[in-house]
């Protein structure tokens, strides 16, 4: 940890007041760096309000409801399910506006901590959250959007890590925000470039969203328009149905899963598995010690590294959480430009990504299942992958997966999975929703029409773009940051 620290000695004052107990949590501190003179600190308590009005539920009313695990732990985005008053948990939910920031009082310590993008009165959410709707007078010019930058960021996960006790179930309350410290940039331009880069993260994040689900309405949509032979019927497995799978081990006799196979197999313009569309299929790289020898780790980009994404590194909006880096004096098996990569076994089973550049050699692990096309054709491997993702969706990858804690896939089991065969006008607008460049807005960016200038540019964008401009905007605002903590000088190069 950055700003943590673990005492070299104890005075008996201080154990005396943690009452003799000799928990190593209990003497972790908080020590901020000294700062240089263009910022200072102000605890948490002084700079917002907290929202604590609860929603009389109408049984019959529809409503989007958040819990603590909606609020995405690597981005921010916050996931509302719409279902009616008589299915929500409790009767008196917290009311979420637009705007607000929501910090989960069980997940604080992982970023558990969202920003609501949704609009709507009937936004609401377990009260196992924190919900900060507003500033005070305190320090003016400061909004909430850059409180909810440096919530999400280490400097903050750090204070709360020290406040919490090791060995109990660690929790997040409002009288924790008095021990909170944020610091304030002297330069109100400066608050303000932090605020925009937050909502132009935010916004981008979105996005992605939004490009996801319309490429599961695509297909959708191309499925439901092309239906040809009888509507579907369920019936109960027979034994012939059972001795040509020898399978008792899933759930490819539900009426789920024969409903969704059945929109494929009925498609007008027929189907086919992996093979018969050109694609190879393989395991990513074993990166055990008895294979590879021995590997260094990053979380940083080295020189000579490869990049690692794992299935786990994969998001369920069909993109990279973070990449991750390992050197080794070995040649791995790489993946390449116009391969998907697929999750294929636990939780994150048929999670999916294509690989879009080439910037730098990219390797999977073994958990990971790589498709190939064999003619090199980027809009084939990203309507596979986009496809696979939307199998995900509706339940067929699970169904067919084997085991428990999440289940696996094994390679055998993907010649089963059927593919229907789209035109090619129709891959390419789904491929173009998630890779297709776009130049950025003719005009130059400034402070006051950057969210203006982003959003102009996100409508020309696919996931793949989008996410690459959202984690170049969190390096820059991660890097302010940092000059903010110090108290250093920001130069603000728009």
């Amino acid at each position: 940890m950055k700003y943590v620290r673990v005492p070299r000695e104890l005075h008996t004052s201080d154990v005396l007041a943690e009452e003799a107990c000799f928990s190593p949590g209990r003497y972790v501190r908080f020590v901020p760096p000294k700062q240089k003179g263009n910022s200072h600190y102000v605890p948490l308590d002084k700079l917002v309000r907290v929202r604590e009005e609860a929603v009389k539920i109408q049984k019959g009313e529809n409503y989007r409801y958040a819990e603590i695990g909606d609020i995405n732990v690597a981005t921010g985005s916050i996931c509302f399910r719409e279902m009616k008053g008589y299915r929500l948990p409790t009767q008196r939910p917290a009311r979420a506006e637009k705007g607000d920031v929501l910090i989960s009082t069980v997940r604080t310590y992982r970023k558990g901590i969202g920003l609501v993008m949704d609009n709507g009165s009937d936004l609401v959410t377990t009260n196992a959250i924190l919900n900060l709707c507003a500033m005070t007078d305190f320090a003016p010019g400061i909004t909430l959007p850059y409180v909810y930058s440096f919530l999400r960021s280490d400097f903050f996960v750090e204070q709360v890590w020290s406040l919490l006790h090791r060995g109990v179930y660690p929790r997040m309350d409002t009288g924790a925000l008095g021990k909170i410290s944020i610091p304030l940039a002297d330069d109100k331009d400066v608050c303000a470039y932090v605020a925009a880069l937050a909502l132009a993260i935010a916004e981008k994040d979105r996005a992605i969203r939004l490009r996801n689900d319309e490429i599961n309405a695509r297909i959708e949509t191309e499925l439901a328009a092309n239906q040809t032979g009888k509507a579907f019927q369920y019936s109960y497995p027979s034994f012939d149905e059972v001795r040509s799978t020898l399978r008792f081990d899933a759930g490819i006799y539900s009426e789920i899963f024969k409903r969704e196979q059945h929109k494929i197999t009925s498609y007008r313009r027929g189907w086919a598995n992996y093979q018969q569309l050109g694609f190879a299929i393989g395991r990513g790289q074993n990166l055990q010690l008895s294979c590879i020898g021995h590997s260094v780790y990053s979380d940083t980009p080295k020189p000579n590294f490869y990049r690692m994404v794992a299935p786990t590194d994969i998001s369920e909006f069909r993109t990279v959480e973070a990449f991750r880096y390992l050197g080794n004096q070995r040649d791995l098996d790489l993946v390449k430009r116009g391969d998907v990569i697929f999750g294929a076994e636990g939780f994150c089973k048929g999670r999916c990504v294509i690989l879009v550049d080439e910037q730098q050699r990219t390797i999977s692990n073994i958990h990971g299942v790589v498709f190939h096309p064999l003619d090199g054709s980027m809009t084939r491997g990203i309507f596979l992958g986009c496809f696979l993702g939307y199998l995900r969706n509706v339940g067929i990858v699970d169904a067919i997966g084997a085991g428990g804690s999440g289940g696996s896939l094994a390679i055998g089991y993907l010649d089963q999975v059927p593919i229907p065969r789209f035109p090619d006008d129709i891959q390419e607008q789904i491929a173009r929703l998630y890779h297709n460049s776009a130049p950025a807005p003719a005009r130059n960016a400034t402070l006051a029409n950057f969210l203006a200038w982003h959003r102009e540019w996100n409508e020309g964008l696919g996931i793949w773009e989008l996410d690459r401009e959202l984690k170049a905007l969190q390096r820059t605002l991660g890097e302010v940051q940092e000059q903010i903590i110090e108290g250093l000088t920001v130069k603000i190069p728009i």
